[in-house]
Order: C-alpha cells, then structure tokens, then sequence
C-alpha cells in the first residue's frame, strides 16, 4: 500500500471540486469580486502548505468519509455554503470524473494528471491570486516524483485504483462526453478523443458544449445536470473566519481514535513560503507505521504477490 496516496486523492478531488464551483459562478452571475473571493477562499485552504505539510506525512490512505468531511469542510471556508444534497452530488461528480481519469492513465500518469489539475486552476483563478501556492504545491509532489522508484508508481496506481473502485455513479458529462457508457462503466480510451487522453487533468467542462439530456436515462443518472444544483447561497455579509480549523485524516490512535487537528491562518505570507522536506521517520517512501492492517491494505499486499508470480 502507498502511504503517499491521501494527498493524491485531497488535492486531486479538490481541484475537480475548484472546476465545478467555478463552473456554477459563471452560470448563476455571481459578481465577479464576490467568484473570486470565493475561489480564493476555497484554493487558500485547500492548498495551504500547513495542510499539505501534513498530507505529505507517510501515512496509510484515509477512509472515504474522512476526505469527504475534510473536501466539505473546506468547501465551507468560503462565503458559499453547499448543502448536504449538494456536497453528496459533488462528491459523486469529483469521485467519478477523477477515477475516470485513473482508469485511462498509465502509473506514470498519476503525477501528470495532479501537474495539470494545479495549472488549470492557477488559469481560472483571480489575477491578485499568490500563484506561488500553486508553484509551491507542484515542487511537492515534483520532489515525490523524483524519488519515486517503478515499483512505488505501482504501488501508488494500485492503491488509488482500489480507493475509488466502490465508485459507479453514472456522471452525465462523461455520458455527453462519450467517455462513460449508459451501464455506468467507462469507454476505452481507444475510442476517445486524443485530445482529452493527452491532456487527463484539465478542466474536463471545457469540452462539454452540449446541454442535452441524456434520453431516457436522464432520471437514473446521478442527474442529467449534476453541476446546475450544487452551488448554495452566497452569504451577503463576511462571515469568513481569520483562523480555519480542520480534521485531519491522520488517526492519533489512541484509545478514543481521535483525529488530528489544525489550525490554518488565512493571513500566511505565501510570497516567503520556501520548500520544505518532506518529513518522513525514516528513508523509505513506504514508510508503515506500527499499526494494524486494514483491509485495504491486506487485498493491495495480495494484489501485489498475484502480479509476482505471473
């Protein structure tokens, strides 16, 4: 099991989320100070180098839940506030559009797709954006990639791969795309347009001209137009907090399983964030704590005995 895979999942879940709720700014005609400043907002926290610090912590993948909760409650430090219908419809939109985007891609992929989810949502973002979050988030996953060895861009592959795996929502712009087929499964990647294939990780709604529904399984999909009710109300009044704090998806494990907590000050000087090492307790990428096994990490160790005696 790869022990780098949360922050694969967060961050990559998260710019899908960025995509979407930029989406429903332009189609609601939300002023323009109030889009960026909820764009802004959302992309602070989502990529604030004290949560990616911990991300980046070797650590066994977090549960399904526990990203959920945390992409929700960072969603919730803007001035837009999403319902629990809402976040559920965008949740099946960022897991699905995300583990379509596994499903075409080779292990080395994985490393391209985050590059080019972090350069799509620097363009949409606000000009007065520190685009050196962005740049500092990159050089994270870039120092990752240069350690990474084959064995570790399986080990990552196989573990995203089985995180997503209990996932089958019909999404209709996979539908309209042609990129997913009306029982829910995905298309070969031999019968779909290069110039999505080559470019896994963009803002996947650039492509989507077409509004039409879906023929007859428009009422069994996960809604012919999943995006049209996710945005909430828009709070006329600041009610945007200095100090955000988030559960982490790290178990302390002690008795009470708690979670780790951390306090994220919006106020950071970005401009003067420098690269820091990746804190690990020893040299060896697959770090494993002295904790018991999960289940998903029993079927990942078989997985990987089947690959070796083939």
């Amino acid at each position: 099991m790869s022990h780098f895979a949360t922050p694969f999942i967060t961050v990559n879940l998260g710019c899908e989320m960025i995509y979407v709720i930029e989406q429903r700014l332009k189609a609601q005609n939300i002023a323009a100070e109030k889009s960026e400043r909820v764009l802004t907002d959302v992309v602070t926290v989502l990529l604030h180098p004290t949560l990616l610090e911990e991300l980046f912590i070797p650590q066994p993948v977090a549960t399904h839940a526990v990203v959920k909760q945390l992409l929700q409650d960072i969603s919730a430090t803007s001035i837009m506030k999403l319902d629990d219908y809402s976040m559920s419809k965008l949740w099946d939109l960022m897991t699905m559009i995300y583990k379509w985007q596994l499903s075409v891609a080779t292990n080395q992929n994985i490393f391209d797709i985050t590059r080019r989810h972090l350069k799509s949502v620097a363009i949409i973002m606000p000009k007065n954006f520190p685009k050196c979050i962005i740049e500092h988030t990159m050089r994270k996953f870039e120092t990752l990639a240069q350690r990474f060895t084959d064995d570790d861009y399986k080990c990552l592959s196989n573990t995203l791969i089985l995180w997503f795996s209990e996932y089958h929502t019909k999404i209709s712009v996979l539908l309209r795309l042609g990129l997913q087929r009306k029982d829910g499964t995905f298309n070969l990647p031999s019968t779909i347009s290069p110039n999505i294939i080559n470019n896994l990780g963009e803002n996947i709604y650039k492509y989507d001209n077409k509004k039409n529904s879906v023929e007859e399984y428009e009422s069994r999909c996960a809604g012919t137009h999943e995006i049209s009710c996710l945005l909430g109300p828009i709070e006329k009044v600041s009610t945007v907090k200095a100090k955000v704090e988030l559960q982490l998806p790290i178990e302390l494990y002690n008795k009470e399983s708690q979670k780790k907590t951390i306090e994220i000050n919006r106020d950071t000087q970005f401009e003067s964030i420098v690269m820091t090492q990746i804190r690990n307790k020893t040299t060896d990428l697959n770090f494993v704590p002295d904790i018991p096994k999960s289940p998903h990490e029993d079927l990942l160790e078989m997985m990987d005995e089947l690959d070796l005696n083939v």
